[in-house]
């Protein structure tokens, strides 16, 4: 079995007296594409915050490829793990293509771009569909397009973990499908993927795994293969969730 790449050891965080998350413990293996999913307020962006040190845990420990999060340079970490937020706030007067190369920052030398650091980036925007922006400022673009441009970077920055908070944020139904469709490939290329969704279907469809947020903690943990077999966590959703088996794949649908 492949070692982990990314390990929660009994994380927990809380802001004064007030518990949001506890001893949530979890690992990822290189190739497994995670969903982690939950009601709002679950701690969801939180638990992505942590693992990607823009919050320190207020207990707990996050490894990266056998070390503490907080022991590794900001360039370390950097090239170890990429992270897109659920809200990012860029200098909307950038082009795109200048945004998709700070992805290659952490590898660049002395911040000059290489040819090498040109073409990861060109093709990291080929795959999410937004090459065609390249030369586009970023203000003139949709809350589509830009979330494309924004997924582009974390690609070119070749991270063997990749967190993702919604990453289908502002796309249409097409693009939602190629995003998880991307993201599945990269994991099938040896990425560790972990995304926060709240589709269901999406998750289901693409991903190899759940990690279901309840109760401030991590409630169920379980493959996607068989996680329709017992469909009781879909209960810490919505009670107007009910499972529909047809000729395909069954599917989850709403009531």
């Amino acid at each position: 079995m492949t070692p982990p790449v990314l390990r929660v050891r009994n994380v927990g965080w809380r802001v004064a007296t007030v518990p949001v998350l506890e001893h949530v413990s979890f690992d990822v293996a290189p190739g497994e594409f995670v969903a982690v999913m939950g009601r709002n307020g679950a701690g969801k962006s939180t638990l992505l915050d942590i693992v990607a040190g823009l919050r320190a845990p207020t207990e707990g420990a996050v490894m990266l490829a056998d070390r503490a999060l907080d022991e590794m340079t900001s360039i370390e970490r950097a090239r170890t793990l990429a992270h897109l937020p659920q809200s990012l706030r860029a200098d909307l007067s950038m082009r795109a293509e200048a945004l998709v190369l700070m992805g290659r920052y952490a590898h660049a030398d002395r911040w000059f771009e290489s040819d090498e650091d040109r073409r990861i980036a060109e093709e990291a925007m080929q795959r999410c569909e937004c090459l065609e922006f390249r030369r586009r400022i970023l203000a003139t673009l949709s809350g589509g397009e830009r979330q494309r441009v924004f997924l582009a970077a974390c690609l070119a920055q070749r991270a063997p973990v990749l967190l993702l908070d919604e990453p289908a944020t502002f796309l249409d139904v097409d693009q939602q499908l190629q995003c998880f469709s991307v993201l599945r490939a990269e994991a099938d290329r040896g990425t560790a993927c972990v995304a926060v969704t709240h589709d269901v279907n999406l998750a289901l469809t693409f991903c190899t795994r759940l990690i279901v947020m309840a109760e401030r903690g991590v409630a169920r943990d379980l493959p996607t293969e068989t996680a329709l077999d017992d469909p009781a966590w879909l209960r810490a959703f919505s009670g107007r969730l009910i499972v529909e088996h047809g000729d395909s794949r069954p599917r989850v649908r709403y009531q």
